[in-house]
């Protein structure tokens, strides 16, 4: 007979495989951004990479549920975004960061993608 996971082997789990998609998620916006929004408004790369992100994780796996928290804009060119989530074994965040380069220095210049990063910390994990 096997016993079930404790907690915190379900969180360990739960955060593996969270890194693994925050991988898979990062090369499908890198070509995402490459490729379809190319030279796109700098105004409108926030609301581009939300709709962006919250589809893949749907398409990806239906039992992770994601809600944006937080947007922030550092220095011209530059987004991070804060996500919660949800599985049936635990809770996390997931932070998107993402540098662009623009074309210009009005807030509509079009933009292009530098570097994103999509981060796991595992103290953002609980049950």
């Amino acid at each position: 007979m096997t016993d079930a996971p404790s907690g915190r082997e379900m969180v360990e789990k739960t955060f593996t495989y969270m890194t693994t998609l925050s991988r898979e998620c990062r090369k499908a916006l890198t070509d995402s951004f490459g490729k379809e929004h190319k030279g796109i408004p700098f105004d409108v790369v926030e609301a581009t990479m939300r709709k962006e992100i919250e589809s893949w994780f749907a398409g990806r796996d239906r039992n992770i549920t994601v809600k944006h928290e937080a947007s922030n804009r550092g220095r011209p060119g530059e987004i991070s975004l804060s996500y919660s989530g949800v599985t049936k074994d635990a809770h996390f965040k997931f932070h998107v960061d993402g540098q662009f380069a623009l074309a210009g220095s009005e807030a509509n210049s079009p933009s292009y993608l530098k570097n994103i990063n999509v981060y796991v910390d595992k103290r953002d994990f609980s049950k």
